[in-house]
Order: structure tokens, then sequence, then C-alpha cells
């Protein structure tokens, strides 16, 4: 019986050998799905977002030396562009704050990935940050179109028809205006941070936290936007209330042409 069992010996260190090599030389089909399956973000993903923040703020800078260049400091002027120049304020601290969490985003390693939350939280940022670029653009856009249509009707009031003319000129500019802008506004606004936010990488509760993080910039942007409003048309006479002020703000386009 001994000898029955000899030869069947040297297949334990065998086995041995063979379980070594498996723990050495790890499965790469393995460690492929796992990095497929993982819920981290490309550290290209997150450049792009970082360049897209950092032109907006050039676009920012941009026009804050153009309203400085064209005057707008006096009280009546302030007044005129208060709309603009709180969009900007709050479109810089917005482009900051973006920047700082695609930044935070970012994990020191070799891989270079990013985290999907604050990546989440970044990409809600951006957009809320372009969505107030958008706001400051079209604001002194109409700023602008207005004084024009001003300073050049005494030019064509002599002629009944060319006033007519002109009127409709402007009519169809603003009509094309409202509805370039405003959907420019919609999409930076509410389709694309909400989209991030609750089809982006992050799942389960953290949607809910997205959403809420969302709302909780929206809430106090709006109330200053309000109170720009009020101070406008207060200093032109008109009676207005904050809270439907307020309420306008969710629909931004409807004040560009009140």
């Amino acid at each position: 019986s001994l000898r029955r069992i000899h030869p069947e010996e040297p297949r334990l260190p065998r086995l041995i050998d063979n379980l070594r090599r498996s723990v050495r030389q790890p499965n790469h089909e393995t460690m492929t799905l796992e990095q497929d399956t993982s819920p981290q973000i490309a550290l290209n993903i997150t450049r792009t977002r970082v360049t897209v923040l950092v032109f907006n703020l050039t676009i920012i800078s941009v026009m804050l030396s153009f309203l400085a260049a064209r005057g707008a400091v006096g009280d009546h002027a302030v007044t005129m562009h208060l709309t603009s120049f709180v969009a900007l304020f709050v479109g810089f601290c917005l482009t900051v704050m973006g920047i700082f969490w695609l930044l935070s985003s970012q994990t020191l390693d070799a891989q270079g990935l990013s985290h999907p939350r604050t990546f989440t939280l970044g990409t809600i940022t951006m957009y809320l940050a372009l969505s107030q670029t958008v706001t400051a653009v079209m604001h002194e856009y109409l700023v602008g179109l207005e004084s024009v249509v001003q300073t050049s009707l005494p030019v064509v009031s002599g002629n009944t028809q060319s006033l007519s003319q002109f009127g409709a000129l402007g009519e169809t500019s603003l009509l094309i205006l409202l509805v370039m802008g405003s959907a420019i506004w919609v999409l930076t606004t509410y389709v694309a941070p909400l989209k991030a936010g609750i089809k982006g990488s992050a799942h389960g509760g953290w949607r809910w936290v997205l959403t809420g993080y969302y709302f909780a910039l929206q809430v106090p942007i709006y109330w200053v936007y309000a109170r720009a409003w009020h101070l406008n048309y207060a200093s032109t006479g008109q009676s207005t209330d904050m809270p439907s002020l307020f309420f306008l703000q969710f629909f931004q386009p409807l004040l560009w042409f009140r």
C-alpha cells in the first residue's frame, strides 16, 4: 500500500506552486472588469468642465470692463445695469465655486480619476454659472437695444411709414432674441443641471442631495435678482411687489420684455 501512495506524493508540491502563482499573477480579466464598472470620472472630462468655467470667467471679466468703459457708474446707470451687475457677480462666485468642486473631485493617485459626487456638484455649479452669464448678456443686449430705439425714434418720426417699419423691425429683433435667449437660459438653468444631478454618476440618496443643492443655490440667487428688479422698477415709479418678482425669477425670460 505504501508503494501505491508513493507516486501520488509529488502532486502536493505542484498544487502548492500553482496556488502561489495564481496569487502572484492576478487575473487581468477581473481587473479590467473592475475598472470598467468603476463609478469614477475620467480626468479629461473634469478638465473640459474646468476649461468651460475659465472661459466663462473671461466673459465675465470682459463684460465688467465693458460696463466700466461705458461709464455705468452713475446713479441712473447703476440702476439701469443693476441686474447685469448682480448676474455677473453671482456668475463670478459660482464659477469659482465650480472650479473648487471640480478640483476637489480629483483623486491623488496615479490614475487621476475624479469622485462622482464632488464632480457632479461642480457640474451643476458650472451650468448655473453659465446661466448667470446668459442673464447678464441678455439684459445688456436689451438695454442697448432700448437705447438705440429711443435714439433713433426722433430721426424716423417725421415719416409715418418709416416709423412703422422701424417698429416692426424692432419687434422682430426682440422676438428672435426672446426665443434664442429663452432656449439657452432654460437649457443652462433647468435641463442641464437637473439632468446632471438626477441622471449623473451619483446613485441612491445622493441624487436627492444634489437636487437639494441645486435649489439651495437657486432660491437665494433668485431673491437677490428680485431685489435688483424691485429697485429698478422703483426708480421708474412702477409699483411691484417682492413675492411676484421672486416668483417670476423662475421664469426669468418673461421679465426681459416686461
